[in-house]
């Protein structure tokens, strides 16, 4: 252990599971930085967090005001079915010893997990270092391997990931494929149609859209993963006004709304509820395209950076549909 640094950065002197995002090489700590051998290097944040995406520009979508409003909802209770339920599957597979949380948003979901299971290695990443910011702020542990990283190269090793986290964020199937070890995890989280129930029947004459339906996501994830279960997470919680201002400051779901024409002391309990599908890699599938599983995973590699993309300018809305 590199007994110079500080020590809410010891953490990084054991992260063994970082690849360079300029080069692929390992990523190992040297002093306070992590390098490799293409003498690539990454300063740690005296906060706690490395950023390896430098060259990612930042979303004016999503601030600091945004994550801190999404903070005092999800401290306050509102999304605890869907956390309860994520720390039960991660009981249910104690042979998973690394996890990676995609699109941490302020870290909400990877501080409370690695609380309850501190025997397991906890990597929790977002494009938006403001996000990342508060959550290694928020983090009393020092325990979390907290990162900037691109969705798009994830600067993750090659099978070092025993279950990856994708919660109400998109996904790139193809860089999932690429991290998960050979019996990994993915436990992917969506919304329902009940997710924010009142809140739509409020504005229902002024969206776009009037239902919602996630099969179009789960078609997709299908295409990839097969689903092994899946269940619904569900709480309709009681709202404060104040709560109510920083719920309705941060959901995308209201970006084209006129707020003025709307009476919003009508709305005074919300509903969370998302369906997670719990899924492994379909190397059968891939095998029957007649190709070799290097081959059939470039392909879907490639297909979903030509998705990602295509969707570049939208990802800052994606990644947090579902608030």
């Amino acid at each position: 252990m590199n007994t110079n640094l500080k020590p809410k950065l010891q953490r990084f002197a054991s992260a063994s599971a970082f690849a360079c995002p300029i080069c692929q090489e390992n990523l190992t700590l040297v002093e306070s930085s992590l390098k490799c051998s293409d003498r690539h290097s990454f300063d740690l944040a005296k906060f706690g967090y490395v950023n390896l995406a430098p060259q990612i520009k930042q979303s004016a979508n999503y601030d600091k005001e945004n994550f801190q409003n999404r903070q005092q909802i999800l401290e306050a209770g509102f999304y605890q079915a869907i956390l309860e339920d994520i720390s039960d599957l991660l009981a249910t597979n104690p042979s998973a010893q690394t996890v990676l949380d995609i699109g941490c948003g302020e870290g909400f979901y990877s501080r409370k997990l690695q609380e309850t299971h501190s025997n397991k290695i906890f990597y929790a990443f977002d494009i938006s270092k403001d996000s990342v910011q508060i959550a290694a702020k928020s983090e009393p542990n020092w325990a979390v391997n907290w990162f900037v990283g691109d969705l798009a190269r994830l600067p993750i090793k090659d099978a070092s990931m025993d279950m990856l986290l994708d919660i109400f964020s998109p996904a790139n199937y193809g860089e999932f494929q690429r991290v998960l070890s050979k019996d990994g995890v993915l436990i992917k989280v969506i919304p329902t149609e009940n997710h924010l129930k009142e809140i739509r029947q409020i504005v229902q004459d002024q969206l776009t859209k009037k239902d919602y339906s996630n099969q179009d996501i789960k078609e997709h994830f299908q295409e990839h993963f097969s689903i092994q279960s899946s269940q619904i997470a569900s709480l309709t919680k009681s709202i404060t006004a104040e709560q109510r201002q920083a719920l309705l400051s941060m959901t995308p779901l209201l970006f084209h709304v006129d707020q003025s024409k709307i009476d919003w002391s009508q709305l005074t309990e919300i509903t969370i509820e998302a369906e997670i599908l719990i899924g492994k890699v379909l190397w059968m599938n891939l095998k029957s395209k007649n190709a070799s599983i290097k081959d059939a995973f470039l392909f879907n590699f490639s297909s979903s950076a030509r998705y990602l993309r295509c969707t570049e300018r939208l990802y800052g809305q994606m990644r947090r549909i579902l608030l």
